[in-house]
């Protein structure tokens, strides 16, 4: 708080961009959104870390929470099952049940392996009266509410809700499956996971070190039985 700006040509350009745009705070936000500086990886860079360790000059994107949607989006990307499809009326992830009288939203009983459900979760219908429980997990805004800033919480229940949601178990498989198949042996599937060429769609955005690498793959070697 109080320190100068650290790009102050760019912020006077900005606010001439802003006046001469008549004042559009959505051309503002494309404008910085569809920037190379915004959309650039959060991977480090040793040579740059020593120089700038706080990613002051923006070297970096800076690494941040996924929010609940980007998370979901990133499996789905992750597993190959990704629907990219625009526009349109928005995919409902729940089975209702007594629409005449008392509706019920039974998110639960709805199959995973739905494709019409596979879409970018922008496209998600919403239900105001009863909230999507796993992303509400994930802190979802509750869209009944004006939320001006998502609670960013990390807690246990997120965890074990991404190990046990119907929609996350049936990505995992469907991402395992293609690694066994594509790749002659445990260790070529592990690597290829941590590093092939979908590494920048992990919801980590983190590579694993030598030593992960080696526990996943004993772990798969010898423990293939707990595997779903």
């Amino acid at each position: 708080m109080g320190a100068k700006p650290s790009h102050p040509e760019l912020l006077d350009w900005l606010a001439a961009e802003f006046r001469d745009n008549g004042q559009s705070i959505k051309q503002l936000h494309r404008l910085i959104l569809n920037s190379a500086t915004y959309r650039q990886s959060s991977a480090t860079n040793a040579a740059h870390e020593k120089i700038d360790s706080q990613n002051r000059y923006l070297w970096r994107m800076n690494r941040r929470q996924l929010e609940a949607e980007a998370l979901r989006d990133s499996v789905l990307v992750l597993a190959g099952r990704m629907n990219f499809q625009m526009y349109g009326p928005g995919f409902r992830d729940f089975v209702l049940e007594h629409p005449e009288h008392s509706p019920h939203y039974e998110y639960y009983k709805h199959d995973p392996e739905d494709v019409s459900i596979h879409r970018r979760s922008v496209y998600r219908f919403l239900v105001r009266s009863q909230q999507q429980p796993f992303m509400t997990t994930l802190n979802c805004a509750d869209p009944s509410q004006q939320v001006a800033r998502r609670n960013d919480a990390i807690t246990a229940l997120q965890s074990l809700a991404l190990l046990n949601n119907k929609l996350m178990v049936a990505m995992a498989r469907h991402f395992a499956n293609d690694l066994e198949q594509s790749q002659p042996n445990t260790q070529s599937a592990v690597s290829e996971a941590f590093f092939g060429p979908w590494a920048a769609h992990l919801p980590t955005r983190k590579l694993p070190t030598l030593q992960l690498t080696r526990n996943s793959t004993a772990w798969l070697t010898h423990a293939a039985f707990f595997l779903i």
